[in-house]
């Protein structure tokens, strides 16, 4: 003989990954809800306008990556440039029309010319990089805005509700609980609490019978579908607690 408590056998918390003022709840207390349907909205304008300071961004590095592009090909323009003139005066040094240092000269000139090559190239990878960085940011941007829609993880009834309109919410450490979501009332079980002195009795797919005070005179039947091993101790008694399904 024991008592215990009657719960579903799944119950879902439903929370906020974002912070912000609750701007308006669409579900009360034993509202049927399914699967993705919207119940809560956090106020959306500050994550809206993160969205559009995103998407600025991501325009602004796409601008300069395509300066850093036209830098690449100016570079390898100028290159082709210098080479030519290298190979040509090598040509005149070769039949002593010019002396060797104008030679040098114009392999200096194109060695730089292939040092500003690589330059423009190393740049134009790192305004690749920075616009997929600032891609990511945008994605972001996008993920937190749909969150500020609180939407239903399951098919079920609403069974707790936490918060009110104009509420904060807080998103730190850990999501707060706007609501308790029942999947499905019609399968429960009673979680009750057995006596260290009984419990070595009880095993699984043992037969059970309770009675609910809110329904008198009627005998409900049940079965042994769980005996957790943790012990919870209370005023140093021991009890184990037993899923009668």
């Amino acid at each position: 003989s024991a008592t215990g408590t009657l719960n579903p056998v799944v119950s879902v918390q439903v929370g906020s990954q974002d912070s912000g003022q609750i701007k308006e709840i669409l579900v009360d207390f034993n509202s049927p809800v399914k699967e993705n349907q919207l119940i809560a909205r956090i106020d959306p304008e500050t994550f809206q306008y993160r969205l559009r300071q995103a998407e600025a961004d991501v325009e602004a590095a796409r601008a300069a990556l395509g300066v850093q592009r036209a830098e690449v090909l100016r570079a390898q323009a100028n290159l082709s440039e210098f080479q030519r003139d290298y190979e040509r005066k090598k040509l005149l040094v070769e039949k002593n029309f010019i002396s060797s240092a104008e030679r040098d000269k114009a392999q200096s000139v194109f060695d730089a010319g292939r040092a500003a090559l690589q330059v423009a190239e190393s740049q134009a990878r790192n305004g690749e990089a920075q616009v997929r960085q600032r891609d990511a940011q945008l994605s972001q941007a996008r993920v937190d805005l749909d969150r500020t829609a609180i939407k239903a993880p399951v098919d079920g009834v609403v069974v707790k509700r936490s918060i009110e309109p104009g509420q904060t919410v807080a998103a730190s450490l850990q999501a707060p609980e706007l609501f308790v979501i029942a999947r499905n009332l019609t399968d429960m079980q009673v979680e009750t609490s057995i006596d260290e002195a009984d419990v070595g009795r009880i095993q699984t797919g043992q037969q059970a019978s309770f009675t609910v005070d809110a329904f008198a005179g009627r005998t409900f039947s049940g079965e042994v579908k769980q005996v957790r091993k943790a012990a919870t101790v209370v005023s140093n008694v021991v009890t184990y607690t037993v899923v009668v399904s």
